[in-house]
Order: C-alpha cells, then structure tokens, then sequence
C-alpha cells in the first residue's frame, strides 16, 4: 500500500518545478515510420505543472511530413 502512495505521490510532483507558477514538460514516446517513406507520426505527451503539481497530462499524437 506504501508503494501506490508513492507512485502517486511521485507522478503529481516535481520538486524541481515547486518555485514555477506555471511550467510544461514535452515527452516523446515514440516515432513510427509513415508506409511508403512519406514521415512520420510523433507520440508523446504534454504534462502541466503548477507550482510542482501535476495538473494534466496531455496525449500527443503528431504528424511529421517530411
């Protein structure tokens, strides 16, 4: 039960972002090959921080073309 705490406790906050009113973080996933050699798509996510807090985390799915 300690564990789930902690895994919740570390996924809401970030210490490094507590003095940061409002702070963003990208993280990519992955990038998978369009067929035919045409791009990309981008995944990854978008997680929003105020004052340390994990307020949202935001799925991103982008086309990349080259």
């Amino acid at each position: 039960m300690f564990r789930k705490i902690w895994e919740f406790i570390r996924w809401h906050f970030a210490p490094r972002h507590i003095f940061t009113p409002f702070a963003t973080i990208n993280n990519l996933h992955h990038i998978k090959p369009l067929p035919d050699n045409k791009g990309f798509v981008v995944n990854g996510r978008q997680h929003i921080y105020i004052f340390g807090i994990r307020v949202a985390c935001i799925q991103r799915t982008t086309p990349w073309e080259k």
